[in-house]
Order: C-alpha cells, then structure tokens, then sequence
C-alpha cells in the first residue's frame, strides 16, 4: 500500500486513502522503520558534502525528512505524481531540523517516468532514490526507468530502490494473493475499510517485478546492483544499482548487511 493510488479531482478520496497509507506506515505494517534505518546507514555512508539528490515518489517525506536534513546535500529535488502531497513534504522536511532547510529545493509534480526521461538542464544527480512507486508500472516501463536514469545521475552516482518485489518463480497472480492474505489476517490493526481499501488498491494497481528479473534488466541497462535490505515477509527489499563502470559503491557499505 503506498500513497501513489490518489486520483485527480478528488480531494476526499485522496485524503481518505491518504489516512489508510500514514496507517500503513503509523503501524510499521511494512516494516518502514527497519528499511529506514538501514537507508539512514546507506545514505551517510554514500552522501558526500555538496551531492545533488532527488526522490521520486516522495509522498509525505514523513520518514526520510530527517534523513535528508542530516545530509549534507547541495540540492534536492522531490517528485511524486500526487501534486496534493508535495506541501507536505515541504513541511516535513522544514520542520525535521531546527533552523531553514540549508540547500535548495526542488518540489516537482510529475510522473517519475515522464520525469527520468526529461534532461534536467540544472544539471546531473549523485543520488536518486525511489520508494514504492516503481511497482506501479509495467515491466517495460521499469525498464524504460532504468534506461532513463542512467543518463541523469553523475558520475559515481547511485540509484535506491525501495519497492516490493516478487520472489523468484512467483507470479503476479500468486504474489497477490499472498501479500492479500497478509493484509486479511496480519493488519488486524486497520480496520476493516481501511484493509479493504489496502486490497482494492493492491489487486488494481501493484504490478510488482520479480526480484531477479528486475535486476537482469537492469543489468541489461548497463547497471550493477546490490540488495542492501530485504523485509521479513520476502516481498519489500531495498536495491542498490549503479552504472557499471562507474565507481563502485561497494567499499562504502562493506559493514552493512546483503
């Protein structure tokens, strides 16, 4: 469940689905704390002074705001398709620190595969990251991504993935039923509309690729890749790639867990 089911022209809709998703995360019903922690090592151990970040997806900004006002960073840009959000994000991120946010800032209503594919002229990123949004698309469309996004970051720079994945040989129609039941019988904490509403946005909407696959088109696309964090329900999982050739990573998180 993300934030990412919000239509256009309905304000209530996309609040009361919004209520559902800070829930979701609220509950740690899939287990946002642990990835975020493990993004906070990520992130302080690849962020280097003045490094150009965007988020795609960002939603609320709710748990990386602190994040990002711990890093520091010469420029952010945050991007999600729910033009609604971006005000809170902005808010988020002002109030996780004491003081102005200290770099200039970006908030882009778009698209993210609108957005990978159209050349920013203010220049390249050292950091993209993207979470729980990338499973909305078809699977070409997550390749057309990957192609995208090699071409804007800069050198030495790094792509995060956080998304759910399905495990290997499973498919789409077996992936949902699994993660349906998991929400039937696990969110006990939501109430019954909420988790019907968490179904219903699942079965139209999550087309999530299968791990392996994900990552052997992305190699397709010139990219190297690393799994950073996987969850204990083996379908949400943190991904590391970067453009192979480019310097690896690697060195930097040799004390983190794959």
């Amino acid at each position: 469940m993300t934030h990412h089911n919000a239509q256009d022209g309905s304000l209530e809709l996309f609040e009361r689905s919004w209520r559902t998703y800070r829930a979701v995360v609220d509950h740690d019903l899939m287990e946002h704390r642990s990835l975020t922690s493990t993004l906070g090592a990520v992130l302080g151990a690849l962020v280097r002074p003045g490094a150009a970040a965007a988020d795609l997806g960002c939603g609320d900004l709710a748990l990386l705001a602190p994040l990002l006002r711990s890093l520091p960073l010469g420029r952010f840009e945050a991007v999600d398709a729910a033009a609604a959000v971006l005000p809170l994000a902005a808010q988020n991120l002002a109030a996780a620190a004491p003081g102005p946010v200290p770099y200039p800032c970006r908030w882009t209503h778009q698209d993210l595969l609108t957005w990978a594919q159209q050349p920013d002229a203010g220049g390249g990123f050292d950091l993209i990251s993207c979470s729980y949004a990338l499973h909305h698309l078809l699977d070409d469309d997550k390749q057309r991504v990957l192609a995208a996004l090699a071409q804007r970051l800069n050198t030495n720079g790094v792509l995060l993935i956080a998304d759910v994945f399905r495990q290997g040989g499973e498919s789409l129609p077996s992936y949902l039923e699994r993660y349906t039941e998991r929400v039937q019988t696990g969110w006990q904490v939501l109430s019954a509309d909420q988790r019907l509403q968490v179904v219903e946005h699942l079965t139209s909407s999550d087309l999530p690729a299968e791990g392996d696959d994900f990552v052997e088109r992305a190699r397709r696309e010139g990219w190297t890749h690393r799994w950073i964090w996987r969850g204990s329900h083996q379908a949400e999982a943190l991904l590391l790639l970067w453009p192979a050739g480019h310097g690896d990573p690697g060195a930097a998180l040799q004390e983190l867990d794959g």
